[in-house]
């Protein structure tokens, strides 16, 4: 018997061990980062200042101090980091996330962009801020930050990324199903923001501390009418009914919310503290919200041409 023991023991261990290492292998890195980095004498004046830093999984915390966290909300495997400068001393960063998927790529980019950034033709996305640019390809996300917003460095930033996405190649683009759901008319497409966490939701608008909406993932989207459209699709399979109940309990509790009131089956008006109006309804496992210059009947357009969307 103690033999047999010992035995189940060794069995137990070896078994969490290899659950250990799936585990590790489904979250390490997957790709040599350098091999995207521009050489020196690939990118005209520009030359390389430094080596490359490389930062992987909670190491990002040294780099990004304070704002590490949202990366891991989005899926973050490891950064590579690499510094450049041209002959009259201007200086430009170069950061290439690995993200654990191409959805999350997309993601950690909708969350980095902004809507009044200028649409660059660079990998499956790409927007030019005012002395930074963003793109994202597969399963990365590249930015290229310079430190001024003169000519020359702002056509450094594009020539860094014209041979950085060369390097990546790409057999097919796939943006999240969600991405599709939003109803496209007066949609400002540089305005989505795509969440895989209640982290980056509440960053766009905090709802709620607490994950009210079990959220799995979720979108939002600004239109030209002036209002904004939320889709959250929720974690577990709880009944359409009760879900609609708990969220709106949800907002009658929260003190930060007032004129709570219901419109027809399944939809809800709703303030916030300061007088933002709000539309929310529920169908299947996602929560629909429309705020801003919203009634009830465009509020009622709006989701249904959502329902029909995710019907496709």
């Amino acid at each position: 018997m103690h033999r047999d023991y010992r035995f189940l023991t060794v069995l137990l261990i070896f078994g969490f061990s290899i659950l250990l290492c799936v585990s590790d292998t489904h979250s390490s890195p997957t790709q040599d980062l350098h091999k995207f980095l521009p050489s020196t004498g690939e990118v005209g004046d520009w030359q390389r200042d430094d080596s490359p830093q490389e930062y992987r999984g909670e190491d990002l915390y040294e780099y990004i101090n304070g704002g590490a966290e949202i990366y891991h909300d989005y899926g973050f495997k490891q950064v590579v980091v690499q510094d450049f400068k041209n002959k009259n001393g201007k200086a430009i960063s170069l950061e290439i996330f690995e993200m654990e998927d191409a959805e999350s790529a997309f993601g950690i980019y909708t969350f980095k962009t902004r809507s009044e950034d200028k649409k660059v033709p660079l990998g499956s996305d790409g927007q030019l801020s005012d002395y930074y640019l963003n793109f994202w390809k597969g399963n990365l996300l590249v930015t290229i930050t310079g430190f001024n917003e003169d000519k020359e460095t702002i056509e450094g930033l594009q020539v860094l990324a014209r041979a950085v996405d060369a390097k990546i190649k790409v057999k097919e683009e796939k943006r999240p199903r969600l991405a599709s759901v939003l109803p496209e008319e007066g949609l400002l497409p540089t305005s989505i923001k795509y969440f895989q966490g209640n982290l980056g939701l509440y960053n766009s608008y905090p709802f709620f501390t607490k994950d009210v909406f079990h959220l799995k993932e979720g979108i939002k989207g600004d239109y030209k009418g002036e209002y904004t459209v939320y889709i959250v699709s929720s974690k577990g399979s709880e009944v359409e009914q009760k879900k609609f109940d708990d969220v709106m309990r949800s907002f009658e509790e929260s003190p930060k919310y007032m004129d709570v009131k219901l419109i027809e089956e399944k939809l809800f008006r709703v303030e916030d503290s300061k007088g933002k109006r709000m539309f929310i309804s529920v169908y299947k496992d996602s929560v629909f919200v429309a705020m801003g210059a919203v009634d009830p009947f465009l509020a009622k357009e709006i989701f249904s041409g959502i329902k029909e969307n995710i019907g496709k």
